[in-house]
């Protein structure tokens, strides 16, 4: 599987061992001492992961899953922590965390949470690469013709939909072929078929 992994510790001994251990199950593996060198230099991307130490100085891994959150389709973030703490690691798992290890762990329960979190992440780049697909398609279209989309998907025949909206068939039936035209499809089949 390739992909990128993302490995962010302040300690750089643990920063050199994650970095090796990683590039052994071919992806390309990205070292950050700290949060901020981070985010100065990530980009969302299809396949990729996170692997985050808890307690960094500056922004520590709650605070860096916290920014991430706002950005679009972040990736899974497995956190890191040589200390045992349950509301910590409650908190994190609350925020979105795809997992959270204790230091020491086993090189083969990482790697393979590691291999885990990349396939997450194309099921959910793919979902965001479809929305996005979706929303632009929406825009080519009039807020009127957007409305007349909405019910059509709702399975509303042109009737419903002209009652819905107080506008006469024929009116609906004109929305509806603009929209037709306009995103390229044939078919109301066709049309459901795009926004699902």
């Amino acid at each position: 599987m390739s992909g990128t992994v993302y490995v962010v510790d302040d300690d750089a001994s643990v920063l050199k061992m994650l970095g090796e251990l990683i590039a052994s199950i071919d992806v390309e593996v990205r070292t950050f001492a700290s949060a901020q060198g981070f985010l100065n230099d990530y980009r969302p991307s299809s396949c990729q992961c996170l692997v985050c130490d808890l307690r960094m100085p500056e922004i520590d891994g709650i605070g860096l899953q916290k920014r991430l959150a706002g950005m679009n389709c972040p990736p899974p973030i497995i956190f890191l922590t040589g200390f045992a703490d349950v509301g910590i690691a409650v908190e994190a798992m609350k925020e979105g965390a795809f997992d959270f290890v204790q230091k020491p762990c086993s090189a083969n329960v990482l790697l393979g949470k590691i291999q885990q979190a990349l396939r997450l992440s194309q099921a959910r780049y793919a979902i965001w690469l479809d929305q996005q697909a979706q929303n632009a398609r929406l825009e080519l279209l009039t807020p009127k013709e957007r409305m007349v989309v909405r019910h059509v998907l709702e399975g509303m025949t042109s009737r419903e939909i002209s009652q819905s909206l107080d506008l006469s068939v024929r009116t609906v039936e004109n929305h509806r072929a603009r929209i037709m035209e306009k995103l390229h499809v044939e078919s109301t089949v066709d049309l459901v078929k795009l926004f699902k």
